[in-house]
């Protein structure tokens, strides 16, 4: 009997930082990487499947013989599996390129799964998502979740003297329900304090829901372990009668067929905001500089010039309202734009001339927020 290996699902990640003029996605593997847990190598190799990396993701891998000319497992595919996969950021400064919260939930995490289905057309081709969003293909704030061990305490406000504090699973199964009374902290506003210590151990891992007198208040993941190894974010890939046909990688009889699942990253866009300061060219007139550009929409306006302690005038030119993405390949045709006065004589002015010099883009470490805005800095000195 002949037998092969042939993917069972794969997971891409693209990212549009990385995405270039020509619509190619460079740097693949530059921002994640992806392990498998503990309990994922346990189960593939109960499974006889294989884990391997591709650039910019993953494959899951079977072990495929042919009968009457139909490829099937070697393995069957006949229990319920849930398969889950760490990603471990490769850059500190990933949330700073990536459209995400700057202020993210601490501890928290990106979670992921195959349950979503989320089939969105891109560049003309129908993609399985493993995002929440159902608008923008992209991993947003609706993916993260605190990362919550077994045991803990849970504590909200509520303009009563008794609150029924719920925990609920994946599917809205009860499995913790508790009358609480008001703590008795001398709290005298109208919003009383509430706390309650869990235990939610015989549950195992997983997406649950707490509730407040049926209300949602906090989706979590639950897992002690994550929380010590710090992962970027989470996937699982189900394989279960709740996964929507078109994500499912087995029938229910196990024949396979294999799916692609995609994760998408979209790009942080930030307003830009040149410092030039004129530390060796005092003699420079402020209004006889522009920040110009003509590949980027944005307008750069000249704001009031300010003097640093050792004296030299820097003059600030942002962007406005208007936001520029950040891009691993630099975005070319802005310059600084220097109008000079004609030396005429004869009591005519002359004519007047330009010079322009190219100006770098901003340093993706260089973030700032002002009031809900996000800026990124660049320092010129002339």
């Amino acid at each position: 009997m002949e037998s092969a290996y042939r993917p069972l699902f794969t997971v891409k990640f693209f990212h549009e930082f990385y995405k270039n003029q020509l619509g190619e996605y460079t740097h693949l593997d530059e921002d994640i990487s992806i392990v498998p847990t503990e309990k994922c190598r346990r189960e593939m190799a109960k499974q006889g499947l294989l884990f391997r990396s591709t650039s910019g993701g993953f494959t899951v891998l079977y072990t495929a013989y042919k009968e009457d000319n139909v490829e099937k497992p070697l393995v069957p595919l006949t229990d319920p599996r849930q398969f889950s996969f760490q990603l471990f950021s490769k850059s500190p400064y990933i949330i700073h390129y990536s459209s995400l919260p700057l202020d993210g939930k601490k501890p928290g995490i990106y979670y992921l799964n195959n349950l979503q289905n989320n089939t969105q057309e891109i560049d003309g081709e129908d993609e399985l998502l493993l995002v929440e969003d159902t608008v923008e293909p992209y991993l947003s704030s609706q993916d993260e979740f605190m990362l919550r061990p077994a045991h803990f305490s849970y504590g909200f406000k509520k303009a009563a003297d008794t609150a029924t504090l719920s925990i609920e699973d994946r599917k809205g199964n009860a499995i913790y329900s508790k009358l609480l009374n008001k703590l008795d902290d001398g709290e005298v506003a109208a919003e009383k304090n509430f706390s309650a210590n869990l235990d939610l151990t015989p549950f195992g891992t997983g997406l649950f829901i707490a509730k407040v007198d049926g209300v949602e208040q906090q989706k979590f993941y639950l897992d002690g372990t994550l929380i010590a190894q710090k992962p970027f974010g989470l996937i699982d890939i189900f394989y279960h009668s709740d996964v929507p046909a078109t994500y499912q990688f087995a029938d229910a009889q196990g024949n396979v067929s294999a799916k692609t699942y995609t994760v998408r990253i979209d790009c942080r866009e930030t307003i830009w905001k040149y410092l030039v300061g004129l530390k060796y060219r005092k003699d420079l007139d402020p209004t006889d500089l522009e920040v110009v550009s003509n590949i980027v929409s944005a307008t750069f306006t000249r704001q009031n010039s300010y003097k640093l302690a050792d004296n030299t005038t820097v003059i600030p030119f942002d962007s406005g309202n208007t936001t520029i993405p950040l891009k691993k390949e630099p975005i070319k045709g802005i310059k600084l734009k220097r109008t000079i006065a004609g030396q005429g004589g004869g009591g005519g002015g002359g004519n007047t001339s330009t010079e322009e010099t190219s100006l770098p883009n901003p340093e993706i470490t260089n973030i700032k927020t002002d009031n809900g805005k996000i800026y990124s800095e660049v320092y010129i000195y002339l």
